[in-house]
């Protein structure tokens, strides 16, 4: 039997549901900045955005067959805030822990003991790093290290508060995995609707990034980046159960 040659391939990485899901944060980030957007592009207003809004609820429902996806989007946005607040209390803990042990040369050892040797994925944003590294945090901030830490001079507050986000991140990444599933098959016409939504969004992170790339804003940037959210999302949800279960024992 002949092989079909009109197969229509996906242009993009990553899964359906989890495209669309970036494509949803990146809208969120482009309404959250309109005000400098629509300054700097003619065509773009309210309307425009609300479009392309309405269009990934619809290619998710219509194509996907998954209804919610302002609840698929909230989870996605409640990660996101979350490792958001976290990420600088970490990036701050582990400059003081450099500073303070730096002379009995004990800072990389204790950092590595806590979770810091996943520190570069999760200054990166790999949300999947970040779960292991809060959980590997809380399990072995043992009594006397956080003496240790705390009389060196850290505020016992900044522990925690980082201990406190373990199992709030860990929560929060395993409703926004449970989220995003596909449930039908689809179709060639349905890749092409996949397809569309993807290019228009993408045009519209693409103008975005470029226009904070010229006023020297990295941070604004880098919330356009297909890339960066795509990874921001994709973590596996096997390694978050494996994660749970090392947490309680």
């Amino acid at each position: 039997m002949a092989k079909a040659t009109n197969t229509v391939r996906r242009v993009f990485k990553g899964s359906d549901a989890a495209m669309l899901t970036s494509l949803a944060v990146i809208m969120n980030a482009a309404e959250s900045n309109k005000t400098f957007l629509f300054s700097k592009r003619s065509n773009w207003n309210d309307a425009y955005f609300k479009s392309m809004n309405n269009e990934i609820k619809r290619v998710f429902k219509d194509v996907l067959g998954v209804e919610g996806l302002s609840d698929q989007t909230k989870a996605s946005k409640a990660l996101y805030d979350a490792m958001n607040e976290v990420l600088p209390k970490l990036r701050s803990f582990k400059r003081a822990v450099e500073i303070d042990f730096t002379d009995d040369n004990r800072e990389q050892e204790i950092l590595n003991s806590i979770g810091f040797k996943l520190w570069n994925k999760v200054d990166k944003g790999n949300q999947e790093a970040l779960v292991e590294l809060l959980a590997t945090f809380e399990k072995n901030m043992t009594p006397a290290l956080q003496a240790e830490i705390t009389a060196a001079g850290t505020q016992a507050s900044y522990i925690t508060d980082i201990m406190g986000f373990a199992n709030l991140i860990k929560d929060k990444s395993i409703v926004q995995e449970t989220k995003k599933k596909a449930k039908k098959t689809i179709t060639a016409q349905g890749i092409t609707e996949l397809n569309n939504i993807y290019n228009n969004v993408m045009k519209i992170a693409q103008h975005s990034a470029n226009l904070f790339t010229e006023i020297k804003d990295t941070a604004k940037v880098e919330l356009f980046s297909y890339t960066k959210t795509l990874a921001g999302l994709s973590a596996s949800t096997a390694k978050k159960t494996n994660l749970l279960a090392n947490t309680t024992q």
